[in-house]
This record gives structure tokens, C-alpha cells and sequence, in this order.
């Protein structure tokens, strides 16, 4: 069986299912419910294409420089995209809000992921400096969530390390040596940034290391409350007097 999980990288699967970057659902069904244009430059122009998960009901933005044909799925704002069989629909998209990449659970704390968000939309634009900085300012947020200590961005991922054993040690060691090949600098003001490739490194880390984290604990704890209280039923001890 061919291996297909570059597909869970992707938003658009193809023009009847897509990744949902909300309700973390993949190979769902998805609606175009919108489409508009604007002029991105005298000469080019920017379409604006809002898809909505048939699960959630959630909406996201997507932004490409091609006109892709809608076909109507005859109903009031209810089309699909209409590409060619072999067609990379997801590569049609040079920006998309959110992304299904970066979209982070709600159990990790919102100051995270709102500085996710910023550094995901920063990297999209190639705004490197400003990605930087949040990726910085994510691990100086982290570190004081777990009391982690350090005055410098390799402290402070040292000190996690130690504080957070239950993380394998290797995602921690890929964000040191990150900073280890780009930079020596002492001071984290005078910083250039980091490049695409580093910054998408260290994004997918961190994100790695925030649901093993927050979201893997209660994952496991809701399922043992679920086996728990199944138990508990087929013991009786549910049953009501």
C-alpha cells in the first residue's frame, strides 16, 4: 500500500476534502462559500477564496494569484473548486488563515498560540525578523509557564529539558542546535532572525513539543475517565436506586 501521508501536510487535499485546521478532522468534506478579487499591484491580481468544513461549520481564508473555476453545487453560495484530475489544488494557495499546520489545540495556553499564529503569518509573507521574534518570544512564554529559568534562548531550552522529562530530549536538542548553527551572538536584542527552512524547523518542534506537553496529558486522562466510568456502568455501579 503506497505510503500516503504527505497528505496530512497539506490544507486541500483535492476539490471534495480537505485537512480542517479546526476541527482537526482530515479528509473531511468542504464547501467554497465565497470568492472575491482584489489588486495586489497595478498589474496582478489576488483572488480570495473562503472554504467552510461541512463538520464544523468553520470558516478559512485562502489567498492565490490563480482564478480558479467555482462550479456551482446548486445552492446559495455553495460551489467547488473545479481543477483538472491530476491538478495540485494546495499548491494553487500561497496563503491561508489558519493553517493547518500550525493550528494549535485550545489546551495550550492561548498567549502560545496566539504567538503561533503571528509567527506562522509572518513566515507565510517571508517576514523572517518578525518570525523570529515570536519564536523567541514563545520560548520566553513557555519558560515562564514552567518556571524554567535562563537569560538567554539557550538557558531557557536547557532548563525546559531538565523541568520536562517526559518530552523526549530530541526535540528540545533540535531547538538548541537550530540556534547553534545560525547564531553566536550574546545578545538576543541585536538577533537578524532566522531563515525559512529554520523557522519551519523549529515551528513544527515546538508545536510537537506544546501537544506532547498540554494535549497528550488530557487526551489520556479523558480516556481513562471514559474506561473508568465504563467500567463503573458494567459493575452496576452507575445503575441509579
Amino acid at each position: 500500500m503506497p505510503d500516503s501521508s504527505q497528505l496530512d501536510n497539506k490544507y486541500f487535499i483535492d476539490e471534495y476534502v480537505y485537512n480542517c485546521p479546526f476541527c482537526k478532522r482530515g479528509n473531511v468534506s468542504y464547501i467554497v462559500e465565497n470568492k472575491k478579487e482584489f489588486d495586489w499591484t497595478e498589474e496582478k491580481i489576488c483572488y480570495i477564496y473562503i472554504a467552510k468544513c461541512s463538520s464544523c461549520g468553520n470558516r478559512s481564508m485562502h489567498l492565490s494569484f490563480e482564478d480558479i473555476y467555482l462550479s456551482s453545487l446548486g445552492y446559495a453560495n455553495k460551489y467547488r473548486f473545479s481543477i483538472d484530475e491530476h491538478e495540485d489544488l494546495d499548491s494553487k494557495f500561497f496563503y491561508s488563515v489558519p493553517t493547518s499546520f500550525f493550528a494549535l489545540d485550545a489546551r495550550i495556553p492561548k498567549v502560545l498560540r496566539l504567538l503561533f499564529v503571528e509567527a506562522e503569518g509572518c513566515l507565510k509573507s517571508n517576514y523572517l525578523t518578525g518570525a523570529s521574534v515570536c519564536v523567541r518570544k514563545i520560548i520566553y512564554e513557555l519558560a515562564i509557564l514552567e518556571n524554567a529559568v535562563g537569560s538567554n534562548y539557550d538557558e531557557r531550552i536547557k532548563s525546559l529539558k531538565e523541568i520536562r522529562t517526559d518530552v523526549e530530549p530530541e526535540y528540545f536538542d533540535t531547538l538548541l542546535t537550530i540556534q547553534q548553527l545560525t547564531s553566536d551572538k550574546v545578545h538576543e536584542e541585536s538577533y537578524d532572525g532566522w531563515n525559512s527552512s529554520h523557522l519551519k524547523l523549529l515551528l513544527s518542534t515546538l508545536g510537537e513539543i506544546l501537544t506532547l506537553m498540554y494535549v497528550i496529558p488530557e487526551l489520556r486522562k479523558e480516556k481513562r475517565t471514559a474506561i473508568l466510568e465504563l467500567k463503573k456502568q458494567l459493575s452496576g455501579e452507575g445503575d441509579a436506586d
